[in-house]
Order: C-alpha cells, then sequence, then structure tokens
C-alpha cells in the first residue's frame, strides 16, 4: 500500500486516467449525429426560400382560419372551406428537430369541410417537432410552420 502512494505512482495513475478521460470523450465526439448537409445550388435555393416567403404571407392573410391543433390523441388541422375545396399539391411534414429519421410526411387532398386530422402516432413521442403546412390553392401559394411539443 505504501507503493501506491509514492509520487511516481501517483504521477503514472493521474496520467492513465486523464489519457483515459480524453480516450472517452473522443470516442463520444465520433458518435455525434450530423444531419445538416452543404448543397452547391445556392441561387435555385435562393428562389425557392423568396417563394417559400411570398407563400407564407399569403398564408398570413388567412389569419385564424389557418390553425394546427393538438387535442388528446389528434392532430387537427383547420382550413378555409374554400381554399380546402381547392388545394393541389397539399403536404403536412412533422420535422422533428432533433432526429431525422423521425420525420413524416402525408399528403392533404382537398376537403369539404377544411378539416384535416392527423394521429398522434405520427409523431415520435418527447421530441419536438415543427409541422410545415404547404399547398396550393386557386392559384395561390401557401406555407405556414407551428411547433409541436
Amino acid at each position: 500500500m505504501k507503493a501506491l502512494k509514492h509520487p511516481g505512482n501517483l504521477i503514472l495513475i493521474g496520467f492513465v486516467v486523464m489519457a483515459l478521460g480524453l480516450l472517452s470523450l473522443v470516442y463520444m465526439a465520433t458518435q455525434v449525429k450530423f444531419d445538416m448537409a452543404v448543397e452547391g445550388d445556392y441561387y435555385q435555393q435562393e428562389v425557392a426560400y423568396d417563394k417559400k416567403l411570398v407563400a407564407e404571407n399569403t398564408a398570413k392573410t388567412l389569419g385564424e382560419n389557418f390553425s394546427f391543433k393538438a387535442e388528446g390523441s389528434k392532430l387537427s388541422l383547420n382550413l378555409p372551406v374554400t381554399i380546402s375545396a381547392g388545394i393541389e399539391n397539399g403536404l403536412a411534414e412533422f420535422f422533428c428537430l432533433s432526429d431525422a429519421g423521425k420525420d413524416t410526411k402525408q399528403v392533404l387532398q382537398k376537403n369539404a369541410d377544411g378539416l384535416y386530422v392527423f394521429n398522434k402516432e405520427t409523431v415520435a413521442p418527447g421530441h419536438n417537432y415543427i409541422v410545415k403546412i404547404s399547398f396550393s390553392a386557386q392559384g395561390k401559394e401557401y406555407y405556414k410552420e407551428f411547433k409541436l411539443q
């Protein structure tokens, strides 16, 4: 026991503990997921982003008639009846902030009453989502995002 407390041994043990700590940090750093991708077509991306901004402003004109709610075991999207009857290329994307593998997409079809109901099992429990609603109707593009927690 006396040899273990020798200053040379304590320094050696300290170096070993530090090396193990650094190796564990390197291992943890290699296990981090990077889902971000860089694409080189910046001009087309900017044009698409400008269209998205126009669609967001168009959606703002609908006010409270364009809403999304989480109630119990269902998620409901409300649209004005005149808009939902003429919907084209409708998409509801459930974007998981922490894991891209948990993203889901649902197609929006024409609807007479303007109510779209999704099962809450569409989203993984315990994760924060952004619900991205995009569609075109009556020659206009609409886009709106809702936070789902």
